[in-house]
């Protein structure tokens, strides 16, 4: 009777501890999965900064492009123009 006494009570407390490392777990595993939203969440948000950052630099790119080719187009035309009065300067010393 005696060792089914202590087998009842070693079991007991094999059981309490199993019990509470379950629980020690259960609340691990909560915070884990809160910490993983939380990370989502900031992957998400990164995601969205990157493509509003990407939108941006591609806006600037083009504009950049742009001004470049209207300081080419304009240089062009000065070029033009100097050119015709260099033209129309010989033509005036013949």
């Amino acid at each position: 009777m005696n060792d089914l006494t202590l087998n009842i009570t070693d079991l007991k407390t094999k059981i309490e501890k199993i019990v509470k490392l379950h629980q020690e777990l259960k609340k691990e595993n909560e915070l884990l999965v809160a910490e993983k939203e939380n990370l989502l969440k900031t992957i998400e948000e990164q995601k969205n900064t990157i493509a509003a950052l990407e939108k941006s630099n591609k806006e600037i790119q083009d504009s950049k492009n742009e001004e470049q080719n209207k300081i080419v187009t304009d240089t062009k035309e000065k070029i033009n123009e100097l050119v015709q009065e260099i033209d129309d300067c010989i033509a005036l010393l013949n």
